[in-house]
């Protein structure tokens, strides 16, 4: 199988809660001196209003007064803090001004006299801001009345401006779909997109028995790696293991690379072959591949993928029809030597052995024929998830068997059994070759399995 790589944060101070008598004290809110004496706050210049500040109405020019003068009106009511709001009156619409009382030279910072707020006006919170080195008070009042009327008689150093809202500036939001998914033509074929109303592979686990993927790759979901025997080291991830992984179990829709056959699946990674990031033919004696035939059926697989080729052996065919006997499906590779001769364990009658076609469904120049297939799937220009978090192009009837699986996936997870999703598939298969047909099948659309099963979608599309 072939393979191309396509500020420091500033101390604020707030003025703490008071305790709230009645409205009448509540109208004489004050603003409490804060002097600026963290070495955090930012240096304090004059207070220049924008060009687009409104200054409120002022009344008498007076003498401000300072924390030490006497207070009016009956005392000095703490005004409420952020946290410190408020009754049921606020939920009310009101009319809303914002006072930005700056410093004065002397750091000082004055305060509201109870006079200042217009009849109904009330501060209802206010904290000390360094960054614009004033303190900010909220007034909320009668709704008739305009912002610049709820208060009066402020020195010309103080801002009155309204409180408006502003709306974050994100016009819409559409789901994030997978970049490269226009590449993935054999999703096309498959059809799968019209059956995700019904499943997407969710509650099927499928051993990959391979060389390691890399489990922890962005765009793969649902990753459990075996260990082989104990006291083996764990393997590498390797390039034809990773590929495989994803055309099954891609990660669909998270707005990064690609979708799998079957996304919802859970993949028992089994590392029966031994490979590494860049080799395509990966060495899988037969001792790993029966012990890995015991760790898929110890660990509960549905379905297993041998995208593998080789010689018949006793053994390899008695792993095989125990396998289909225990009400598991075994997918295998055809082989990519361009031969008719059979190959294994493709060729035997248990397992569903799969060839590769490209996009126009005309036969891998490379891929093997005869006994070994049963079924064509897409094989050519193959985009799958590799080592490193990154995407290839590969070619190969590996990545047909891996379509073939992930949709024997999807019917399975609807809740049929080993014997009726084989028959559905085979069914549906029939149905789309011409006819008459002698040959290879070619791989049936998923909704066409669904409905051999009893489960149409809304809409059928896909197949080759």
């Amino acid at each position: 199988m072939s393979h191309r790589s396509p500020s420091p944060r500033c101390n604020e101070r707030r003025i703490p809660s008071g305790p709230i008598l009645t409205r009448a004290i509540l109208l004489a809110a004050a603003l409490l001196l804060l002097p600026a004496t963290s070495p955090a706050e930012p240096p304090c210049g004059s207070f220049e209003p924008g060009p687009s500040a409104e200054p409120g109405p002022l009344g008498e020019a007076g003498v401000v007064a300072s924390a030490l003068e006497p207070a009016v009106n009956g005392g000095i009511v703490p005004l409420p803090t952020r946290s410190g709001l408020v009754d049921e009156e606020d939920a009310e619409p009101r009319a809303e001004a914002l006072i930005a009382f700056p410093k004065h030279p002397n750091g000082e910072q004055p305060k509201l006299r109870a006079d200042q707020l217009a009849p109904g006006a009330r501060v209802v919170e206010s904290f000390f801001s360094p960054v614009i080195c004033s303190t900010v008070a909220r007034v909320v009042g009668p709704l008739e009345l305009d912002y610049s009327e709820l208060v009066r008689g402020l020195p010309e150093t103080t801002l009155v401006v309204p409180n408006p809202v502003y709306v974050t500036a994100v016009d819409e939001v559409r789901a994030a779909g997978d970049p490269y998914r226009s590449f993935q033509y054999g999703l096309d074929l498959a059809g799968v997109e019209h059956a995700r109303a019904l499943t997407n592979g969710r509650g099927v686990r499928l051993a990959l028995l391979d060389s390691a993927p890399q489990s922890n790759h962005r765009d793969l979901g649902v990753i459990r790696t075996l260990d082989l025997l104990d006291g083996r080291e764990p393997p590498a991830p390797a390039l034809h293991g990773s590929l495989m992984a994803g055309v099954v179990g891609a990660i669909e829709g998270n707005g990064f690379g690609i979708a799998g056959v079957a996304p919802g699946v859970e993949i028992l990674a089994i590392p029966v072959c031994r490979g590494d990031a860049y080799g395509t033919a990966d060495a899988c004696d037969l001792f790993d591949l029966l012990v890995g035939v015991d760790l898929a059926w110890e660990n509960g697989a549905h379905i297993v993928n041998l995208s593998l080729v080789g010689p018949p052996n006793p053994l390899l065919s008695h792993a095989m029809d125990r396998l289909e006997a225990l009400g598991i499906l075994v997918v295998a590779a055809a082989g990519n030597e361009g031969t008719t001769d059979p190959r294994f364990p493709a060729a035997y009658a248990s397992v569903i052995g799969v060839g590769a076609v490209d996009r126009d469904g005309k036969p891998y120049a490379r891929g093997n024929q005869g006994v070994s297939v049963d079924v064509l799937a897409p094989g050519v220009e193959i985009l799958s998830t590799v080592p490193g978090d990154r995407f290839a192009f590969g070619d190969g009837t590996s990545l047909a068997a891996a379509h073939v699986s992930g949709l024997l996936a999807l019917a399975l997870s609807t809740g049929g059994d080993l014997t009726g999703v084989r028959r559905a598939f085979f069914a549906a298969a029939r149905a789309r070759a011409p006819q008459p047909h002698d040959g290879p099948l070619p791989m049936p659309a998923a909704c066409d399995v669904l409905a051999e099963l009893g489960r149409p979608c809304l809409s059928t599309s896909g197949g080759l």
